[in-house]
């Protein structure tokens, strides 16, 4: 099933993810450079977490507020104010001044905003989707906010640290367009349920929030995501941090030399140029089978891969081990999400998928509790660790495609 195929909202909210995707990624992997080199490392770590609880805060409020209002109002004001903020921004850091306090500020705002309409945005998709075309569907999101953020990156790594607020003046106005365009031409894909039809048990924030963590099933997939999204942080953490002391003098790789630094940079790109490269080719071969001999298949290679680095030093086998995680990557994906849309019930999706964001971000967190304990445990035992989230991660997802007809719309 190709682009043209799809529902017109679909298509029209792909091109606006690919919109701002690729114009928010010119400035958001450089901010922390940008807040280290004006207040400080030490305060910038503070703010670090700040700006990302404000994320996770926005996002369970965003979700709760998406299946009681519907989607398209969620989406509308928080597009408002995130491109008032970063237009705001843009104001605070001109060629006349700059207030990094301010900045920081109004970066909690932006993300507050930004994490109230990712709920949103996901439920919106499962909203206009169907089982058969939902593979399909998150194949092409997966492979355009990649090529966003690639292009993006390239953009911002030439031009932020000098030209950042004529940046900052570009992502207002994309995201102004973006809302243009999602008031003019996407309509409400959801009609909340009436506020004295909703029982008890879920009619208010936290009850709501209590009845998602117990349905088995969608608690399951999270914790076994939350796996997934631990191991690839390990790359830019853990797996960074050894390959950098184990290869401090550079050693010849293809026609130039490397160290431990070059090598994670090389990886990361290698990861990300498989991936807008190869993501449309992989669906291809792989949409004849069923989403759970993809899903079981795409996350053991993943692992693997993953494995191979964090045990090996020569830069070749590197390169093939990232190769094979990026392989497993761009083939489990589709699927994975394909299952967490067949788990989320009608009535809740957005918080569900605010319940998935939440626990994403608490795997992003676990990157540092990784280096915390890879100061006392042999390379050899970390590897282990990751060869035991990789079987728990295998075992859970044999466990939801097994059940996952009689666990599409409820608590199992």
């Amino acid at each position: 099933m190709n682009f043209f195929t799809f529902n017109k909202t679909i298509q029209i909210r792909l091109l606006l993810q690919f919109l701002t995707t690729l114009s928010t990624m010119t400035v958001l992997p450089y901010i922390i450079i940008y807040f280290s080199k004006t207040v400080g490392i030490f305060i910038t770590g503070f703010m670090f977490i700040f700006v990302l609880t404000a994320s996770m805060i926005g996002s369970l409020t965003g979700g709760y507020a998406a299946d009681h209002v519907g989607r398209k109002k969620v989406i509308v004001l928080s597009e408002t104010i995130v491109s008032y903020g970063f237009a705001c921004v843009a104001l605070v850091n001109s060629p006349l001044f700059t207030m990094p306090y301010v900045t920081f500020f109004l970066f909690m705002v932006i993300y507050f905003f930004s994490g109230a309409a990712e709920p949103a945005y996901q439920a919106l998709l499962i909203d206009v989707s169907s089982p058969d075309n939902r593979r399909s569907i998150y194949t092409y999101s997966y492979w355009l906010r990649n090529l966003a953020i690639s292009i993006g990156g390239i953009i911002g790594a030439f031009l932020f640290f000098n030209h950042h607020f004529i940046l900052y003046i570009g992502i207002a106005l994309c995201l102004f367009i973006s809302l243009v365009i999602t008031i003019s031409c996407i309509k409400e894909t959801y009609t909340p349920i009436p506020p004295e039809n909703i029982p008890k048990k879920r009619n208010t924030f936290l009850k709501g929030y209590s009845q998602v963590l117990k349905h088995k099933s969608f608690t399951a997939f999270i914790v076994a995501n939350l796996l997934l999204i631990s191991m690839e942080e390990q790359l830019t953490n853990y797996m960074a941090i050894r390959l950098t002391n184990n290869i401090q003098e550079p050693q010849a790789f293809l026609f130039f030399k490397a160290d431990g630094i070059n090598l994670v940079g090389i990886l990361k790109s290698e990861n990300t140029l498989l991936i807008v490269l190869f993501t449309i080719v992989i669906s291809y071969f792989v949409k004849k089978y069923n989403d759970r001999f993809v899903i079981l298949l795409g996350v053991s290679l993943y692992f693997l891969g993953y494995i191979m680095i964090s045990l090996n030093d020569v830069p070749l086998l590197l390169i093939a081990a990232m190769f094979i995680a990026t392989l497993g990557e761009m083939i489990y994906l589709p699927a994975k999400q394909t299952l967490l849309a067949d788990l989320v019930p009608d009535h809740a999706r957005s918080t569900y998928m605010a319940a998935y964001s939440l626990f994403s971000f608490i795997g992003i967190s676990t990157a540092g509790i990784f280096i915390l304990i890879s100061t006392w445990l042999p390379a050899a035992v970390m590897s282990s660790i990751f060869g035991c989230m990789g079987l728990l991660c295998l075992l859970i997802y044999l466990r939801l495609t097994e059940v996952k007809r009689h666990s599409s719309h409820g608590t199992t």
